[in-house]
């Protein structure tokens, strides 16, 4: 029986790969931007709705033995894949802590108006103290980060609707380019950013950028309840989305707005394999060449797991005296999940291979177990759609698009091809145009 209702999927492929050691089997494709390019080529023949762009403008990582987490710069990728896709969107972030709203809203307008209305901003607050070091600032407080978050955005929009909507005219005969009457200047002062306008820029075809937002927390919930159409969640099973679903409607429909306006994604981690022994194969090859990394992961496994594991366990089962006093830790993510694969008695290896110490939730398997695994946390009602990050983006991505989107499709749970030309049209989101009436 074929689904009515049909998923959401965003290819969060621009780096490497969820694997911290993808980076070795295609070195250069975080500088190649025909390989960047690439990657979003095979996301529009997946039929994906959006390429989502993470920004992390600080060096995280020790650089000798790992690559950078995030690409060279969003705003450049962008201009990238515009020009080589037709259909597919793409989702970029942007900081509302370390920018000017002006500079923002000009550069999502302008890629917006020349992708023919394919881009969405992804507005985040920044709390790493190394980038507020990169712009020679300190972080502030969550409270005053929020505050200013929503002066940032509201001024931004107001950029966006700067331009009157009929405003631009290119009458040839009459020399007349625009109403200039219709192009006015905001002049909003806020606490802590603010901005004269108006931006040189007309309508897209979708009117304006897509905002998304992926903080979490209470002040997360309200910047995505007032201004969003889409959310990147962090929640990683069905019990966390639903969660994180009904509070987001919650204050979606408070502020009144629809709460089907905001669409919600889960971030999953994906290795797709001829069979599940494949896949799992393919996992602990990869974790192999991390070795150095090994001690920290059974260290945080054993915090999730309430028990104490060495690393001399790494390549046994647990014995069964410590598996009964396994308790999931209900403040760390996938804990319940690494319970349940020592239990099964799965060596502290092949449970560190499924992923259980990353961010999001991994699934790995078959293209058939991996699309059961969708299907099931997709018709619990735990998000509208998934933020996919395949283990390494070279060959991963296309074995995601050849062998589980067909299957997706195949059971009605995907789309077939895309509706209309915009991302607005892809999300099934509406119109918008300047500032949101609330």
């Amino acid at each position: 029986m074929k689904s009515s209702k049909k998923m959401l999927l965003a290819s969060q492929n621009m780096n490497y790969g969820a694997s911290r050691s993808a980076w070795r089997s295609n070195p250069y494709h975080y500088m190649n931007s025909d390989s960047l390019v690439n990657a979003a080529k095979w996301s529009e023949k997946g039929k994906f709705q959006f390429v989502f762009i993470a920004d992390h403008p600080a060096v995280r990582e020790d650089l000798t033995f790992h690559a950078p987490s995030a690409t060279i710069d969003p705003i450049v990728i962008t201009s990238q894949i515009i020009r080589e896709t037709e259909k597919i969107g793409v989702v970029l972030t942007q900081s509302t802590t370390f920018n000017h709203p002006y500079n923002v809203a000009r550069q999502l307008k302008a890629l917006d108006v020349l992708s023919k209305g394919r881009i969405g901003w992804n507005a985040v607050t920044t709390n790493d103290p190394r980038i507020a070091a990169n712009y020679g600032e300190e972080i502030a407080d969550r409270k005053n980060r929020y505050e200013q978050a929503n002066e940032f955005i509201q001024i931004v929009q107001a950029l966006w609707g700067s331009w009157g909507e009929s405003a631009l005219k290119l009458d040839t005969e009459k020399g007349i380019f625009a109403d200039g009457s219709q192009v006015k200047p905001i002049n909003l002062q806020g606490k802590y950013v603010s901005s004269r306008g108006p931006l040189p820029i007309p309508p897209s075809r979708q009117g304006q950028p897509i905002i998304f937002q992926a903080g979490g927390g209470q002040e997360g919930l309200e910047l995505a309840g007032m201004y969003a159409s889409g959310v990147y969640s962090v929640a990683s099973d069905i019990e966390t989305g639903r969660e994180h679903r009904t509070n987001l409607d919650r204050i979606t429909q408070a502020v009144g707005r629809k709460a089907d306006e905001v669409k919600m994604f889960m971030g999953l981690f994906v290795t797709v394999g001829n069979s599940y022994e494949d896949a799992l194969n393919r996992r602990k090859e990869m974790l192999s060449s991390m070795a150095d990394e090994l001690p920290d992961k059974v260290y945080h496994l054993s915090s999730i797991v309430g028990v104490p594991i060495t690393f001399s366990n790494l390549h046994q089962s647990l014995p069964e005296e410590i598996q009964s006093r396994l308790v999931p830790n209900p403040y760390q993510l996938h804990s319940k999940r690494a319970v349940e694969l020592l239990k099964k008695g799965l060596t502290v290896y092949d449970v560190l291979a499924h992923g259980v110490t990353d961010f999001h939730h991994t699934v790995l398997g078959s293209p058939e177990q991996i699309a059961d695994e969708m299907q099931e946390i997709f018709e619990a009602g735990a998000c509208d759609g998934f933020g996919i990050v395949v283990d390494r983006t070279h060959d991963g991505l296309p074995a995601f698009v050849q062998k589980v989107i067909p299957i997706l499709q195949k059971r009605g749970l995907f789309h077939e091809d895309y509706e209309g030309s915009t991302l607005r049209d892809h999300l099934g989101v509406p119109y918008q145009y300047g500032r949101i009436n609330l």
